[in-house]
C-alpha cells in the first residue's frame, strides 16, 4: 500500500491567485483551516479546529519550503502524527490555469499512522482540493 497521499488538480487560475490561496492565512482559513501560516522557511505555526477523543484540535506546523510561486512545504504534527510533510507544487500551465502537485507523506510505521493517513487523504481529495480550494479561489 502506498502511504503517500498524493494528487495532481488543474485550475482554472492564474499562478499567482494560487500562490496566495495557499500563503495567505486569511485565505488559508477558509478552505483548511484556521491558520498562523506565515511563508517564510523555519517559521512555526499552528492550525486549529475542533478537538476530538485523542486529538486536541492543533496541528503543529513549521515552514520547510517556500520557492514562490512555484513550492510550499510544511511539517505536519498533531493528532497522533508526527513528522508527516506537506508539499504544494505549481506550474503555470497558462496566465489562467495552474497544475498542482499535493504531496502528504511521513506515514511510516504505526496502524494508527496508516488510519489517520486514511482519513486524511479523504479530506484533502473530496472536500478540501476539490471543493473548498476552488471555491476560496473563485472568491478571489
Amino acid at each position: 500500500m502506498k502511504r503517500d497521499i498524493q494528487f495532481e488538480r488543474t485550475y482554472p487560475h492564474s499562478i499567482e491567485k494560487v500562490w496566495r490561496a495557499l500563503t495567505d492565512p486569511a485565505i488559508v482559513g477558509q478552505w483548511l483551516m484556521p491558520t498562523t501560516l506565515v511563508a517564510e522557511v523555519g517559521r512555526r505555526f499552528t492550525f486549529t479546529t475542533k478537538p476530538y477523543p485523542g486529538f486536541d484540535g492543533t496541528v503543529h506546523c513549521e515552514v520547510t519550503t517556500v520557492d514562490a510561486p512555484h513550492e510550499l512545504a510544511y511539517t505536519w504534527s498533531g493528532g497522533g502524527l508526527h513528522d508527516t510533510i506537506v508539499r504544494f507544487r505549481l506550474e503555470r500551465v497558462n496566465d489562467e490555469e495552474t497544475y498542482l502537485r499535493f504531496e502528504h507523506s511521513g506515514f511510516d510505521g504505526l496502524l494508527n499512522r496508516l488510519i489517520a493517513r486514511n482519513v486524511l487523504a479523504s479530506g484533502w481529495r473530496g472536500k478540501l482540493l476539490d471543493r473548498q480550494l476552488p471555491a476560496a479561489l473563485d472568491r478571489l
